[in-house]
C-alpha cells in the first residue's frame, strides 16, 4: 500500500511583481503592502496560513523587497518562521520558484500575494490526496463572474483546458493559486527562458490528466488591481473582527 505524504507545513508566496495596475500606490510600496485596518495584505495572508497549520513561510521577493523583509522580519512575532528568496523585479514567476528551490520542502503550498481566500486545507489535502494527481490548483467557480474564467473542470477533478488567454469556449471557473505542488514534478516542468510558473507547469500537466482542481464557491479578494480594493477593505474588516 502507497504511504499517505504527510500534509505540507511550509507555504510559498510569489510577492515579487511591480503591481503595475496599482500605479501609484504601487510607486513607493509592493502591492502585498496595502494597508487595509491598519496592517498590510500579506498579513492576513501569512496569519490564514498560520491558523491553517503551515508553519514555514517562503516569500518569493522582486520589487522593493527591503520594505516586506522589514516589516516581518524572521516572523517570529507572527508565530511562523519565514523566509526569503530575492530576484530581480522583471523576473517571472517560474524564474523566482526555480531561484527558491533550495528552500522548498517534497510538497508545498504556492499562492500569490494579491488573493484572499478563506482556506480550509484540510479539505484541500483529502481531495488531494483522493485525486492521487501530483498538483492540486484551487478554481473558484466563478457563479458571479467577479472574473473572467480561464479553466475547465472534468467531472472527475482533473482540469481539462488551462488557458490563461481566456479564450477557449466553455471555460468555467478561475484558477486563483493556493496549489498543491509537487517540488519534484513541478521544477522538472521549469524551463531556463523567463516564463510564469502556471505557463511553464499547468498546461504539461494538464496533457497528462495529472493537474487537479479544487473547486470552491467561497469568493476570493484581491489586490490586483485598483478596482477590487474597495470590496477587499470590506471583507478584510470581518476577518479583523
Amino acid at each position: 500500500m502507497k504511504k499517505v505524504p504527510d500534509r505540507p507545513r511550509q507555504a510559498v508566496v510569489l510577492a515579487g511583481g511591480q503591481g503595475e495596475r496599482l500605479r501609484p500606490i504601487t510607486n513607493t510600496l509592493p502591492k502585498a503592502m496595502i494597508e487595509f485596518h491598519g496592517k498590510p495584505f500579506l498579513q492576513y495572508l501569512i496569519e490564514m496560513l498560520r491558523d491553517q497549520g503551515f508553519e514555514r513561510v517562503v516569500l518569493l521577493l522582486g520589487y522593493l523587497p527591503e520594505v516586506i523583509v522589514d516589516y516581518f522580519g524572521d516572523g517570529r512575532e507572527l508565530g511562523v518562521d519565514i523566509a526569503y528568496s530575492v530576484t530581480r523585479p522583471d523576473d517571472l514567476t517560474a524564474y523566482r520558484v526555480q531561484h527558491a528551490a533550495s528552500l522548498l520542502d517534497d510538497r508545498f503550498l504556492l499562492l500569490y500575494c494579491d488573493n484572499y481566500w478563506p482556506m480550509q486545507f484540510d479539505e484541500m489535502w483529502r481531495q488531494y490526496i483522493a485525486s492521487g494527481r501530483p498538483v492540486q490548483i484551487t478554481v473558484y467557480a466563478n457563479a458571479d463572474g467577479i472574473s473572467r474564467s480561464n479553466v475547465r473542470v472534468a467531472t472527475d477533478g482533473a482540469v481539462e483546458v488551462f488557458d490563461r488567454s481566456r479564450s477557449v469556449p466553455g471555460l468555467s471557473g478561475v484558477e486563483i493559486g493556493f496549489a498543491i505542488i509537487d517540488k519534484a514534478v513541478a521544477l522538472a516542468l521549469l524551463p531556463s527562458h523567463q516564463v510564469l510558473f502556471e505557463d511553464a507547469v499547468y498546461p504539461s500537466l494538464v496533457q497528462r490528466r495529472a493537474l487537479h482542481a479544487f473547486v470552491t464557491c467561497e469568493r476570493y479578494y484581491s489586490v490586483g488591481d485598483l478596482d477590487r480594493l474597495a470590496a477587499t477593505k470590506v471583507f478584510l474588516k470581518t476577518v479583523n473582527a
